[in-house]
């Protein structure tokens, strides 16, 4: 019986554990490690507490800004050029 009441508490602490990161301190994690100045006790932390979406989608987003600055730079480059 003292193990059902200790497993029960368990999962329950599992679930306060688990916390929701904010979108901001998601992208700054993200952008930390696109920049890969993200230390190894922080990006244990991040995953540890939170579900694995979110990082992909901003990291997708980030990627995509990133190329279309690079392409956006590239043709203003060029057209200064000539």
């Amino acid at each position: 019986m003292r193990s059902n009441i200790e497993g029960s508490k368990g999962k329950n602490n599992n679930k306060e554990t688990a916390v929701k990161l904010s979108w901001i301190r998601v992208f700054i994690s993200v952008c930390s490690a696109f920049f890969g100045v993200q230390s190894d006790i922080k990006r244990r932390e991040d995953f540890a507490n939170a579900k694995l979406w979110p990082f992909i989608i901003t990291g997708l987003v980030v990627v995509f800004v990133f190329v279309l600055l690079l392409i956006y730079a590239t043709k203003w480059i060029l057209f200064l050029a000539v």
